[in-house]
């Protein structure tokens, strides 16, 4: 028996094995548990997991959230029993987190307008609102707000509650010096800063019993010089363990200040946690402590267990991505793991606008109650032309399902722009998507054919019965939006932003980029730019440098790199290029800024769709005479969510 399949007592319950999937907020549910979010647990307790944590069950009111559930309601019990006894028929087990946002939740609540509660009065590093210092009467409230949660979580048929002092939430708020600035009982040293939490815990302890677990989400270390190191959080734990008995540690780091720890996408080490998580467990031998960012990669999850560095291994996005990650595992059986990317779109920047959590990999996460059909209604011969995400997995998901798949791509190799995308600091993680396609390509018997100019007559020699249009897009070249027209001709010379990435060396020592894109696109363009060591010189239209970038959680990360290479910007600005010149005109003023002499202008603007041959979809379809559809990029430029998901729906929408 591996490591990993060996069952683990954690306080009252064994968990059958020590594979886990940490909390994680999908948004499937609106105030209390829904079939969608259980069926999204079963498949995966069937994939292998042993241990679930469901995510952010609010405690009080004054924390809700729409699109969350809410563990104060009394309907809460009946809905949770419903999801808890599915997930328990399908082998695994299930803890509960109790939360409350504090500083975090929006003033505008689902009900109404609220105040927003914090230990003190501090502007939210998340919605930069003022918040209201938590009185004595609002911390004794939630002190049995917390308990009543917890007796209902057990009701529900839970099998342990875990109390959220992480992710710079409000038992978190009230441990960090950073944003805990009281003068009272519940402020300054170590045993002030700790009261309300350990209130908590002995209210849920008293009000559960010992023969129920109980256990904490918990800081270990800030990453902020004005917060609490490693050391630190491993006293507060020592702290809080001795008000009340703790059957379970689950790590977590940063705060909304530094959020890039709480949320860490490509950029961050896959094994962000490792180093404080041993020593966690180092100082606390005698429970359990599960292994959060701790794993060098997902086939290195049993090493985590044999180094002793923590009880559990937490796959949460890996499975998201991989539903049957826990089985491969447990079997030895790793060729096939279809591997997250971490690049936070599909799941943790849909959810934070508002949308239900899915994987840019794996576009079935959250839609597991839909039919998933394992044969075409007919099979038919398909053509599909590019081999970049949308033409890879259209491809893949069209053999699967039994037609005959002919790839072809002019390149000598596959992946498209996800070739290019891998190379952009951070963001290597995008390399396993492309070898993950490749490689399930060939298996389901994909003819592809590389280095071949995918012309109408050379289609036509397919003989397809239909053909899919996946030909991508590119940077237009020496023209940019934000400056009407662009640069073409002008001195210095203007480059797209591809040619930019691909041969930085031949730019000059000092680049001027205009951006008026603004994308992960744009980000990756700059961040390889200031990598090459480059003085990068950026004007944008925008009110902000980047500003569709964020809702994956990186947005601070990625002007932390910036900041710290040869980089200043102007926003709010067009540029005018005369015959002496180049300015910087603002865009409410006028007033006009000449900038330095570049070396190059990069054109940073929205990439194009390519078609063939002048072709789109309709226009190929009315020269081959047979049903053509469009694609991602090729359709219209936007992510990877976006090729992956129209493939996989192309490919479905064949099946019976």
């Amino acid at each position: 028996m591996t490591l990993l399949a060996q069952p683990l007592r954690i306080g009252s319950f064994e968990a059958p094995n020590r594979i886990m999937q940490a909390a994680h907020s999908k948004q499937y549910s609106d105030r209390v548990e829904s079939d969608r979010e259980t069926a999204y647990f079963v498949r995966r307790a069937r994939g292998g997991c042993g241990l679930f944590v469901a995510g952010n069950h609010f405690v009080h009111p004054s924390a809700s959230t729409r699109g969350f559930q809410d563990a104060w309601r009394p309907e809460s019990v009946d809905a949770n029993r419903r999801m808890t006894d599915a997930i328990h028929e399908a082998g695994a087990r299930v803890l509960v987190q109790l939360n409350h946002h504090g500083a975090q939740a929006a003033p505008e609540g689902p009900d109404g307008p609220r105040a927003v509660i914090a230990p003190s009065r501090i502007l939210s590093p998340s919605t930069a609102i003022a918040t209201r210092a938590a009185s004595a009467r609002d911390i004794a409230t939630l002190v049995e707000a917390w308990a009543d949660a917890a007796e209902r979580a057990r009701l529900g048929g839970f099998d342990g509650v875990e109390i959220h002092m992480a992710h710079g939430y409000l038992l978190h708020q009230f441990l960090s010096p950073i944003s805990n600035r009281r003068t009272d009982a519940y402020g300054g040293d170590v045993e002030g800063r700790t009261r309300f939490p350990r209130e908590v815990l002995r209210a849920v302890r008293s009000r559960v019993g010992d023969d129920f677990t109980v256990g904490i989400r918990i800081v270990v270390n800030e990453h902020n010089d004005a917060g609490l190191d490693a050391a630190a959080c491993r006293t507060l734990v020592a702290a809080l363990r001795e008000e009340a008995r703790i059957d379970f540690l689950d790590p977590a780091a940063g705060s909304y200040d530094d959020v890039h720890w709480v949320f860490p996408s490509s950029a961050m080490p896959v094994d962000w946690l490792r180093d404080d998580v041993a020593e966690l467990k180092r100082a606390n031998p005698d429970i359990p402590v599960f292994g959060v960012g701790v794993a060098h990669s997902v086939e290195q999850a049993e090493e985590v267990l044999a180094s002793g560095i923590a009880d559990t291994v937490a796959l949460t996005r890996g499975q998201l991505t991989d539903p049957d990650l826990g089985n491969r595992l447990l079997a030895g059986e790793t060729s096939g793991i279809r591997h997250c990317i971490r690049l936070n779109q599909g799941c943790l920047g849909r959810g934070s606008q508002g949308l239900a959590v899915t994987c840019t990999v794996n576009p079935q996460a959250g839609r597991e109650l839909e039919a998933s059909p394992e044969r075409a209604a007919a099979r038919e011969r398909w053509t599909v032309v590019g081999g970049g995400p949308a033409g890879l997995r259209a491809a893949l998901d069209l053999a699967r399902l039994g037609h005959a798949v002919t790839l072809l791509e002019r390149e000598a190799q596959l992946g498209g722009q996800l070739r290019r995308a891998s190379r952009v600091p951070g963001r290597g993680s995008v390399g396993l998507l492309v070898a993950d396609l490749e490689r399930d390509a060939r298996a389901a018997g994909v003819d592809l054919r590389l280095g071949v100019e995918a012309t109408a007559e050379a289609i036509r020699a397919t003989a397809p019965d239909r053909v899919a249009l996946a030909t991508g897009a590119v940077a237009p070249e020496g023209t940019t939006l934000a400056a009407g027209g662009g640069f073409a001709g002008q001195r210095p010379a203007t480059v797209d932003a591809w040619t930019a990435m691909d041969a930085p060396d031949r730019l000059g020592a000092r680049v001027l980029v205009v951006d008026d894109d603004g994308t992960a696109h744009a980000s990756g363009v700059l961040l390889s730019l200031v990598a090459a060591g480059l003085a990068v010189q950026v004007v944008t239209p925008f009110e902000q440098l980047l500003p569709h970038v964020g809702t994956g959680y990186e947005r601070q990360l990625v002007l932390r790199t910036l900041a710290a290479g040869a980089f200043d910007r102007i926003t709010s600005a067009r540029v005018r290029a005369d015959a002496e010149r180049l300015v910087a005109v603002d865009a409410l003023t006028g007033a006009e800024t000449p900038l330095r002499e570049p070396d190059a202008v990069v054109a940073l603007t929205p990439r194009r769709s390519v078609g063939l041959a002048g072709l789109d979809a309709e226009g190929l379809e009315a020269q081959l005479g047979v049903p053509v559809a469009a694609i991602g990029d090729a359709l219209s430029p936007r992510g990877i969510d976006a090729a992956i998901a129209e493939a996989w729906r192309l490919a479905l929408s064949t099946a019976d």
